[in-house]
């Protein structure tokens, strides 16, 4: 079992090397492109580095995809977002296809608003693995929870706290 092991840590280092590897070329790409003056804090950081590429993606999603503000911070933060609905997910239904039904959930949120089309589930389909059964499973249960992150992540945490508490005091089998 050693050199099974042995052999696996090193096929798995040699992938995130050359993962790595390729970041740090991207980045040297990066920087010939647009020089960083020297970094003292996060601000620095902020606005030397991330803050045009937000701009560009930003602008990108506007032009391209949708003009939405929610459509832009759905892709622009969705792993922000989509971690706090699988988190949720696992926490109320269990780990079982928590993550199918987190990304079913940002996919029917951004459609929803590109299109205006209400979130419904179709719970008597063949398949409803990736469908939340105990907790987001009405549109506005989805809304309520993405707009307490949205204002969470602009530091404004009070309707998320709303949210949670609700959350947190949901009893099992009991519907709100």
């Amino acid at each position: 079992m050693g050199k099974v092991n042995t052999a696996i840590k090193g096929v798995i280092g040699s992938i995130l090397d050359s993962v790595s590897k390729e970041n740090i070329e991207l980045f040297e790409k990066l920087i010939q492109e647009k020089p960083v003056k020297e970094i003292k804090d996060y601000q620095d950081f902020y606005f030397s580095l991330i803050y045009d590429y937000e701009n560009v993606l930003e602008a990108f999603i506007k032009t391209k995809i949708c003009n939405d503000n929610d459509v832009v911070f759905l892709l622009m933060r969705s792993r922000f977002i989509e971690s706090h609905f699988e988190k949720m997910i696992e926490h109320k239904e269990g780990r079982v296809c928590c993550a199918d039904k987190s990304r079913t959930i940002m996919k029917a949120l951004i459609e929803f608003y590109r299109t205006g089309e209400k979130i419904q589930w179709n719970y008597k389909q063949e398949y409803t693995f990736h469908l939340p059964k105990e907790i987001f499973e009405t549109h506005e249960k989805i809304i309520t929870f993405y707009e307490g992150l949205k204002n969470l992540f602009y530091g404004n945490p009070t309707k998320y706290l709303e949210v949670m508490k609700e959350i947190i005091n949901y009893k099992q089998g009991e519907k709100k």
